[in-house]
C-alpha cells in the first residue's frame, strides 16, 4: 500500500547546518546509539512492555529531525583564490537555459590577476573572457549558462590561469535520480525478553525525485513506517522497535528498497541484546504469620478486617538485573471467586534496573465471619519464573449487645408514664448500624434513639418510655436489626391501672412460662380453664413452675422445653406471614394495607380488617391511637368471644395535600379474665397479651403531581452467604435517606417469590436509615438470580432493581490428581514421599479426615491426616511410603469431607466420600565401585594427590550411603618409621 510519509516525520533541508536532532540527539551518517523510550503509563494490560507505541506518526513530544542544506558545496583554495570545486545543474529541462554563478574570492593580502577560458562544449558558455583583478577580500562572479539539447549527463571544465599556475572547475549537469541515505548502523539498548525498546534514525532523500520506499527486516525487529513517500530534500524519522524472545545478541540488516522497480537499496545494520529480567518478590512490613521464604509461593496475611472497610498491605518487587522488568499481576483463573474480596493497585507495570517498586494489595471483605483465601500470580515478562502470592484475610463484623433483654415497667396509673434506661454496646471495632423495629409515635412504648450508628468500642444509652392510654397489660417483643449481624430482641412489659380496672401485673417470669406453654400447646386456654384443669389434676407443674400434662416429666416422656431459636429464624418466622414457628392464636388480616392515592376532597373508603380469635377464651382488644394520626381503626376497643372473629374498619384521612404517610398501627389482645387480678388463682396461668401490628401507607398526591425525587444510598451485596443443602441464607441491607424529605419504600409484587424481605414497607426520616433483612432458601448447586424491586415515594418511576444470587454449596473438593498416587521404588527400610494437593472450590470451610486401615498404618502414613480447608484454599499433603519387604503394595484409602463445625456422626449423609489409589514397590539395591582399587602411585611427603571414586547404583531405587575410610599400613612399614 502506497502511503505518504507523515508530515510530522518530514523535515525540509536548507542551506547551512547539518541534519540535527533537537534536545541533544543527532542524525548522522556514522553508527548511531539510541536510548530506550520508557513510558510506564503507556503499557497495555495484555502486553508487558516498556514501550508499545508503534505508530508511524510519533507523538508531539518526540524528537524531530532539524533543517539541513540541500547540497553542501565543496570549495578549494588555489594560491589565495577560493572557488568551488564543482558546479552542478539539477532539475533542468530540454530547450531551457539555466544559469549558475561561479564565485571567486581573494583571500590573500595582495591584488590577484586571473585569466580564464570558457568551456569547450557548446552546452556551457559564459561571457567573453577578460582578465580579472581581485583586490584582497573582494569576490568576482562569473555567470555560466547551461543549454541542454538532449536528455543526458553533461560534463565540462573552466580553466583559470595565474602566475603561479593553472586550476580547473568542473561543470556537471546531471539527470534527476532517486537517492535515499540512512546511517550504516544503529545500536539499540539491552532489552528484557518480552519487553520492548525503541530507537529512531533519519532516512534522508538527497535525490531529485519523490521516492517511494519499503523496509524489510527480520524478527524481532520492527520498523515504522514500513512504507512511505519521501519528497526531495526531506528527511523521515524512522522508529525501530525491538522485542526479543530469546536472550541472545541480535544483529540483523534492515534493507530499504526504493527507486524504479525498487531496484536501489540502502541498508542499516541493527544491533541489540536480549536479556532475561529477574523479579524478586518480598513482603513489606512482614508479620509473624506471613510466609516470605525463598520459593515460588508467598503468603500474605491481613488478619481480621471489619466488614465494609478496606485494609491495605504491600509487596515489594525488586529488579536486580540490568534491564527493565515488566510484570503483570493477575488473579489465578482457577481460583476466581464469585465475589472477590481482594484487589491489587496495579495489574501491570515496569521495575527499572536495580530499583524496587511497592504494589498495594487491598482486602475489602463482604462475607461475615469467614476466612477468605485468594491467589495472585505475579508474572514477569519473558522466561523468568512466576511467583504465586496467597492472600488470606478474615472478615469481622460488629458485635452489638444490650445491657438487658427485658425492660419491666411494672405498673403505672392511667395518665402517667414510666421511663427506664439501658445501654447498647458495640464490642467490636467495626462500625455498626442499628434500628429498633417499632413505630414509637403509634405505640405505648418508646425507645430513644430508635436508630443510630455505633463506632467501635462504644456504648450508647437508650431511653425506654411506657405511656399507656388504656388500663391493660402490655407486652411487645421488639426486634433490633443490626447491619451485618443477627438481630437482637428486647422484651418490653408493663401494666396500667385505672380507678376501676386493675389488671394483673405482668412480670418477666410470665414470659418464660408462656414460651414453655407454647411448646406444650397450652396458650390457647384462658386462665380460668387452666386453673380448673390444675385443680382437677389434669395438669401439673414442673420444677420451673410451668404447666404440663401429668404423664410428662418422666424419663420415658420428658416435658417439652422451649427450644433455642436462631435470631434470624425468629425474625422471619414470627407469624406475620405464612411462615411461622408457632401458629398465632390471635391475629389480624391483612397485616399490610396500601390506600394508594387519596388526594381528596372525598374521604377514602375504609378498608375492612378481620381479627380472629383462635383461643378458647374471651379476649379484649385495645387499639393504640395517636390523636392526630391520619390512620385509625374502628372500633378501637372491643371483646371477641372464643373461636370467633371480629370485623373492623381501617380509616385514612390525609390532613394535607401532596404528602406521604406510612405508620404501624398497634393493638393488644388479652384474655378478658386478666383485667381483674382477683380472677387469677394460680400465677402460672397468667398469659401475656398478643401485640397485633398493621402496616398502613398512603399519599395525597394528585395524578398529575410530581412526587418528591428520592435521594438515597442502598448498600446491597451481590451474593447470599454460603449455606449447605437444606438451609436458609440470610443477609442484611442498608438504605439511607440522603435527602431533606421523607422517603417511603415498599416491595413491589413483581419481585421474586423465592426471597423474603423484612420489612416490606415503611417510611424513613431525613438523615435516617432503614435496615432490611432478606432471606432465601437455595435449591441446587447452580447459581440462581433473585430480583426484587423497591418503589420509593409511591411513584412507579422511582423504582430500584436489586439483583442477588444464591446457591447450595456442595460439600466437595477438587483433587489435582486422577485419584491415583504412585511412589517411586523404595528401598526396604527407607521411606519415600509423594505430595497430594486438593482445593476447596466452595464458599464453605470443609473438614476432612483420612481413614487408613489398621493393617496399612505401618507402611503408609499421611501428614496431616485431618484438618480444615477454607474456601478457595489449596492444601498439599504428604503421603509417606515405608515398605517392609520386597514386594508391590496397593492401597485404597478413603477421605471423608463435611462442613466444618458439624458433627459427622449426627448427619452422616451430608458428608462426601473420596477414594484414592496408592501404588508403591519395596525393593533392594546394591552399591558398587566402578574400580575396585585406586592407585595413588608415589606421592611426595607433605603433598597431596587425589583420585575420583565412581559409585554405581545397580538397582532401580534411590540409595542412601555413607563412606567409611579404614586406613592400614602395609606389612613391615611400621619397622621403617622413625621411633619404632
Amino acid at each position: 500500500m502506497l502511503t505518504q510519509a507523515s508530515p510530522n516525520l518530514l523535515t525540509k533541508f536548507r542551506e547551512g547546518g547539518d541534519c540535527t536532532v533537537n534536545s541533544g540527539g543527532s542524525c548522522v551518517s556514522a553508527s548511531t546509539m539510541a536510548g530506550p523510550t520508557i513510558n510506564d503509563s503507556s503499557m497495555s494490560p495484555s502486553v508487558c512492555s516498556s514501550t508499545i507505541s508503534a505508530q508511524p506518526t510519533p507523538p508531539s513530544d518526540v524528537q524531530r529531525c532539524g533543517p539541513k542544506k540541500r547540497e553542501r558545496v565543496i570549495k578549494r583554495i588555489f594560491w589565495g583564490i577560493e572557488v568551488a570545486e564543482e558546479l552542478k545543474w539539477r532539475g533542468w529541462e530540454l530547450g531551457k537555459e539555466t544559469t549558475r554563478n561561479l564565485v571567486l574570492k581573494n583571500l590573500s593580502s595582495k591584488i590577484q590577476r586571473i585569466k580564464y577560458r570558457p568551456p569547450k562544449t557548446k552546452f556551457f558558455f559564459t561571457a567573453i573572457p577578460q582578465p580579472v583583478f581581485l583586490s584582497p577580500g573582494i569576490t568576482f562572479t562569473i555567470p555560466i549558462v547551461f543549454r541542454p539539447l538532449e536528455k543526458k549527463e553533461y560534463l565540462d571544465q573552466m580553466w583559470f590561469e595565474k602566475e603561479e599556475g593553472t586550476f580547473t572547475v568542473s561543470l556537471r549537469a546531471i539527470l534527476p535520480c532517486h537517492k535515499l541515505v540512512c546511517p550504516p548502523s544503529l545500536q539499540l539498548p539491552m532489552c528484557a525478553i518480552g519487553d520492548t525498546v525503541e530507537a529512531w534514525f533519519c532516512l534522508e532523500n538527497v535525490g531529485d525525485l519523490t521516492t517511494f520506499f519499503t523496509w524489510e527486516l527480520p524478527s524481532p525487529f520492527q520498523i515504522f513506517p514500513t512504507t512511505g513517500l519521501l519528497e526531495p530534500g526531506l528527511a523521515c524519522r524512522m522508529k525501530v522497535v525491538f522485542q526479543p524472545f530469546v536472550a541472545v545478541v541480535h544483529e540483523v540488516e534492515a534493507i530499504c528498497s526504493y527507486g524504479k522497480d525498487s531496484r536501489q537499496k540502502s541498508s542499516i545494520q541493527l544491533q541489540a541484546i536480549g536479556k532475561c529480567a529477574q523479579l524478586l518478590v518480598s513482603i513489606r512490613h512482614k508479620r509473624s504469620e506471613d510466609k516470605d521464604t525463598e520459593g515460588p509461593q508467598k503468603v500474605l496475611h491481613f488478619g481480621p478486617v471489619s466488614v465494609g472497610s478496606i485494609a491495605e498491605r504491600q509487596i515489594r518487587l525488586h529488579n536486580p538485573s540490568s534491564v527493565n522488568a515488566p510484570f503483570r499481576i493477575e488473579m489465578v483463573s482457577d481460583t476466581l471467586s464469585k465475589e472477590q474480596a481482594f484487589s491489587c493497585s496495579k495489574s501491570y507495570g515496569i521495575v527499572p534496573p536495580g530499583e524496587r517498586k511497592c504494589v498495594s494489595v487491598f482486602f475489602h471483605p463482604k462475607t461475615l465471619d469467614s476466612k477468605t483465601v485468594e491467589y495472585f500470580s505475579i508474572l514477569p515478562a519473558g522466561c523468568a519464573s512466576q511467583t504465586l502470592l496467597q492472600v488470606v484475610g478474615f472478615c469481622r463484623g460488629p458485635v452489638v449487645s444490650l445491657q438487658h433483654y427485658c425492660v419491666n415497667f411494672s405498673w403505672v396509673k392511667l395518665g402517667e408514664q414510666s421511663e427506664q434506661t439501658l445501654w447498647i454496646e458495640n464490642q467490636s471495632r467495626c462500625l455498626a448500624h442499628f434500628q429498633f423495629i417499632i413505630d414509637c409515635q403509634e405505640s405505648v412504648f418508646n425507645i430513644s434513639p430508635t436508630f443510630g450508628t455505633l463506632v467501635g468500642k462504644v456504648r450508647l444509652t437508650l431511653h425506654c418510655t411506657f405511656q399507656p392510654k388504656h388500663p391493660n397489660i402490655y407486652f411487645r417483643r421488639v426486634a433490633c436489626l443490626i447491619h451485618h449481624q443477627d438481630p437482637l430482641f428486647l422484651d418490653l412489659i408493663g401494666t396500667c391501672h385505672s380507678e376501676t380496672i386493675k389488671p394483673v401485673i405482668l412480670k418477666p417470669r410470665h414470659l418464660t412460662w408462656y414460651r414453655t406453654h407454647q411448646v406444650r400447646g397450652l396458650v390457647s386456654y384462658p386462665p380460668d380453664i387452666l386453673t380448673a384443669m390444675l385443680r382437677e389434676k389434669k395438669l401439673a407443674r414442673d420444677a420451673n413452675g410451668a404447666l404440663m400434662l401429668p404423664n410428662e416429666g418422666t424419663e420415658n416422656a420428658p416435658a417439652l422445653q422451649f427450644p433455642g431459636i436462631p435470631p434470624m429464624t425468629e425474625f422471619f418466622f414470627d407469624g406475620t406471614s405464612d411462615m411461622t414457628i408457632f401458629p398465632p392464636v390471635v391475629h389480624v388480616e391483612p397485616a399490610e394495607v396500601d390506600f394508594g392515592a387519596c388526594p381528596g376532597p372525598e374521604t377514602p373508603n375504609p378498608i375492612p380488617l378481620c381479627l380472629l380469635n383462635h383461643t378458647k377464651g374471651k379476649i379484649s382488644v385495645v387499639w393504640t391511637r395517636r390523636s392526630n394520626c391520619p390512620f385509625w381503626v374502628t372500633p378501637d376497643t372491643f371483646d371477641v368471644p372464643p373461636l370467633k372473629s371480629m370485623a373492623l374498619r381501617l380509616h385514612f384521612q390525609p390532613p394535607s395535600p401532596n404528602s406521604l404517610y406510612a405508620v404501624e398501627l398497634e393493638a393488644f389482645a388479652v384474655y378478658k379474665a386478666l383485667w381483674k387480678y382477683s380472677n387469677i388463682e394460680e400465677d402460672c396461668t397468667v398469659s401475656p397479651p398478643w401485640c397485633l401490628k398493621v402496616q398502613v401507607r398512603g399519599h395525597s398526591y394528585n395524578a398529575v403531581s410530581e412526587h418528591r425525587i428520592p435521594q438515597y444510598a442502598l448498600d446491597t451485596p451481590k451474593l447470599f452467604p454460603a449455606v449447605p443443602s437444606g438451609e436458609s441464607s440470610y443477609r442484611s441491607l442498608l438504605l439511607e435517606n440522603k435527602g431533606s424529605d421523607l422517603l417511603t419504600f415498599n416491595l413491589t409484587p413483581k419481585s421474586s417469590s423465592d426471597i423474603t424481605l423484612r420489612p416490606t414497607s415503611g417510611i424513613i426520616a431525613p438523615g435516617a436509615h432503614q435496615i432490611f433483612m432478606i432471606s432465601t432458601h437455595p435449591k441446587g448447586t447452580s447459581w440462581k438470580q433473585h430480583l426484587f424491586y423497591l418503589q420509593f415515594n409511591f411513584y412507579p418511576q422511582y423504582l430500584k432493581e436489586v439483583s442477588m444470587q444464591s446457591r447450595e454449596e456442595p460439600v466437595q473438593l477438587k483433587l489435582d490428581t486422577c485419584k491415583s498416587i504412585y511412589f517411586k521404588p523404595t528401598w526396604v527400610g527407607c521411606s519415600s514421599t509423594s505430595p497430594f494437593t486438593f482445593r476447596n472450590p466452595t464458599r464453605l470451610p470443609l473438614e476432612f479426615e483420612w481413614r487408613i486401615s489398621q493393617e496399612h498404618l505401618k507402611t503408609l502414613t499421611v501428614q496431616p491426616s485431618k484438618g480444615i480447608v477454607h474456601p478457595n484454599e489449596s492444601l498439599t499433603l504428604s503421603w509417606i511410603f515405608s515398605p517392609l519387604e520386597q514386594t508391590k503394595y496397593l492401597y485404597r484409602v478413603g477421605m471423608w469431607v463435611w462442613e466444618a463445625g458439624r458433627n459427622l456422626n449426627t448427619k452422616p449423609q451430608s458428608a462426601t466420600h473420596y477414594m484414592i489409589r496408592l501404588v508403591g514397590m519395596g525393593t533392594t539395591a546394591s552399591l558398587a565401585a566402578k574400580v575396585k582399587e585406586l592407585d595413588f602411585g608415589n606421592v611426595l611427603v607433605n603433598s597431596r594427590q587425589s583420585r575420583d571414586l565412581v559409585l554405581l547404583n545397580e538397582g532401580n531405587c534411590t540409595i542412601s550411603y555413607r563412606l567409611v575410610l579404614e586406613q592400614t599400613s602395609p606389612e613391615g612399614l611400621e619397622h621403617d618409621l622413625p621411633g619404632t
